[in-house]
């Protein structure tokens, strides 16, 4: 039985593949199979995945021709034989012994899921603002895998490696979902009794987007998706899903500061925070700048999707 089963949703990567491809094919001694589920792209990755999967019998193209990530996984799945499964990213760069140190955690029974921190990365001045803030509580809240380093149980992770027992108990990705797709099926493991783990071990590089408009539509796609994924898995509900979607209300709400001008303290409260989380760090001083905007940009985007995710549902 082949050990391990890689695919890899792609679209339009060609920037980014062959990073990524150095990193899945370093000789760790792992009998690997890989897919390369490409969603249609027009930059020439196609022709770069033909050339790889002439080069290497244990590369597989499959065409994903409705282009979005859990149909793509969803289709390759049937045709993977390996005892562990995962999921991996093309804007992502995975250390030495990336799949060994995965895979040791998994035959050890200390959890049925493992992954690693993200340490997210920019390639231009806007990206390298957008990676702060995308690694700061203030930006994104609770989420472990982008905001902790150390090892724990964790609700979701990151580009992960499962045991293939976990898909035949939970099943797969929901195609109903073009986001958020790998929270959803996390909280199915998670209410099924498996444990996620995460490791430092197995910290990856990611390449956050470099402007602040692909981030704004990247986490309004978070947000609009949210509520869906709330209502099917009711149990994993937190207060923290629903902070900046409350907090585009309140936004809403302040014409309201005309009869009542103390309602504008959270928002004099927002702004004294993200001035100061956005100028006491490391960065250079433009990169500081751009930090003030992509901060209420994270915040506004996903509160206004998961506000039109919610008319979804009751429409």
């Amino acid at each position: 039985m082949i050990q391990l089963s890689i695919i890899i949703p792609l679209h339009n990567e060609i920037n980014y593949i062959d990073l990524l491809m150095q990193s899945v094919l370093q000789n760790d001694g792992i009998d690997k199979e890989i897919f390369l589920v490409d969603g249609g792209s027009t930059d020439g990755t196609i022709e770069k995945i033909e050339r790889y999967e002439k080069q290497y019998p244990n590369i597989t193209f499959v065409n994903n021709e409705r282009q979005f990530v859990s149909y793509g996984f969803n289709k390759a799945f049937p045709l993977t034989k390996g005892k562990y499964i995962t999921l991996m990213g093309a804007h992502a760069e995975y250390p030495t012994g990336f799949f060994n140190i995965g895979i040791s955690f998994l035959e050890s029974n200390e959890c049925d899921v493992v992954g690693g921190p993200l340490k997210q990365l920019g390639k231009t001045l806007t990206g390298k603002a957008i990676a702060y803030c995308m690694s700061s509580k203030f930006g994104v809240g609770g989420t472990e895998f982008r905001t902790e380093t150390k090892k724990m149980y964790v609700d979701s992770v990151a580009f992960a490696i499962y045991k293939r027992e976990v898909f035949k108990n939970t099943g797969l990705l929901d195609e109903d979902l073009i986001r958020n797709q790998d929270d959803e099926l996390h909280y199915r493991i998670n209410a099924a009794g498996y444990r996620i783990l995460m490791v430092p071990e197995m910290t990856c590089n990611y390449y956050v987007r470099n402007s602040i408009k692909k981030l704004f539509f990247q986490y309004f796609g978070y947000g609009l998706y949210k509520p869906l994924v709330l209502i099917k898995v009711k149990q994993s509900i937190r207060f923290r899903h629903i902070i900046p979607f409350l907090f585009v209300l309140y936004i809403i709400s302040l014409p309201i500061d005309i009869w009542f001008p103390i309602w504008t303290i959270p928002l004099l409260l927002y702004i004294i925070i993200d001035i100061y989380i956005s100028f006491f760090n490391n960065l250079k001083l433009k990169e500081k700048f751009y930090c003030l905007i992509i901060f209420p940009t994270l915040h506004f985007a996903y509160g206004f999707g998961f506000l039109f995710g919610l008319r979804k549902l009751i429409d």
